[in-house]
């Protein structure tokens, strides 16, 4: 499955006099992040940051401990449109990684994405479009904005919020500066000055991907240092035990207790368990290598234990 990386959207400005389509438009919140794209072809997934693949191992802001779940939405959005022996790529952001409100704990092991625009504690991602193509050779399409929603809901996927919807005549009097809605939307409590990035404005419907109407629009003081303060993933980085068993148990979820199920079958609680266990050990792991591999052969056992007693009630309810 060759590499597509997303084209470069213009600003406002390159754009204004150029002629557009009809027909109904939206405005979305421009999320501040780092994009990571979700390859489908058949039953394989694959990961890529934007300009190639990512290997298993490769540090991107901790990417591997969404891989469970991604992956099974990323099949479900595949499967519900239809695109069996097709190609399917998903566009999306990671953000988030700290949120600075005295009411919200920080997660360990977590560092932000982007800073100067607070999102959530924990790691998220939005996808904000769906490229299908037929062949390698075939250049694709894009589907349409109101596609792309419907089919992340089916997905249990979040997509950028939408600011406005209507004609294009409209688009112009959205303001670019408000606050961001993604920490609402998460139910998380208001931060003061947490501004958005601005907009991102596009025809909702399909084209291919050099012929989409698309542009953004950033608030003034976007390109102040304050906004551009990522740092690469820190891979060495030291967490307790108590730590990582959290992070284990986070990383039970009903996509890789799923997963493990459809490679061993409802025959065998024991070996669907163990599946389980490697599975979130693998991601661990790879997320944090340096703490991983430090562990004592007792701390070990423990968080073996640990994982185990927070997987069975969930493979137990699997295999009923």
């Amino acid at each position: 499955m060759r590499f597509r990386p997303f084209l470069k959207m213009p600003a406002s400005r390159d754009v204004k006099d150029r002629a557009g389509p009809g027909g109904t438009w939206v405005a979305l919140e421009k999320l501040h992040g780092a994009q990571l794209v979700v390859g489908v072809r058949g039953g394989s997934v694959r990961f890529g940051k934007r300009k190639a693949w990512l290997a298993d191992d490769e540090p991107f802001f901790g990417w591997q401990l969404l891989r469970a779940e991604l992956t099974d939405s990323a099949l479900r959005l595949a499967h519900a449109m239809g695109a069996e022996g097709r190609d399917v790529y998903l566009y999306g952001e990671l953000f988030g990684g700290r949120y600075p409100h005295p009411d919200v704990p920080a997660v360990p092991g977590m560092a932000p994405v982007q800073t100067g625009i607070w999102y959530a504690p924990d790691l998220r991602w939005a996808v904000f479009d769906v490229l299908v193509a037929d062949s390698e050779e075939d250049e694709g399409v894009l589907l349409a904005h109101h596609e792309v929603e419907a089919l992340a809901r089916e997905a249990r996927l979040l997509t950028p919020p939408v600011v406005r919807r209507g004609p294009r005549s409209e688009m112009g009097t959205v303001p670019t500066r408000a606050t961001t809605r993604i920490p609402a939307l998460l139910g998380l409590p208001p931060l003061s000055d947490n501004v958005a990035e601005g907009l991102v404005i596009k025809a909702d419907a399909r084209a291919a991907p050099g012929e989409r109407m698309a542009w953004k629009r950033k608030i003034e003081e976007f390109d102040e240092a304050r906004f551009d303060e990522s740092a690469a993933w820190d891979a060495g980085q030291r967490l307790s035990l108590e730590e990582l068993c959290a992070w284990a148990a986070r990383l039970v979820n009903p996509a890789r207790i799923a997963s493990a199920v459809s490679k061993c079958g409802r025959a065998s609680r024991a070996v669907v368990l163990d599946e389980v266990v490697l599975d979130v050990r693998v991601d661990l792991e790879l997320a944090f290598p340096t703490a991983y591999r430090a562990l004592t052969p007792a701390e070990e056992e423990r968080l073996d234990a640990s994982l185990r007693e927070r997987a069975a009630p969930e493979v137990d309810a699997a295999l009923r």
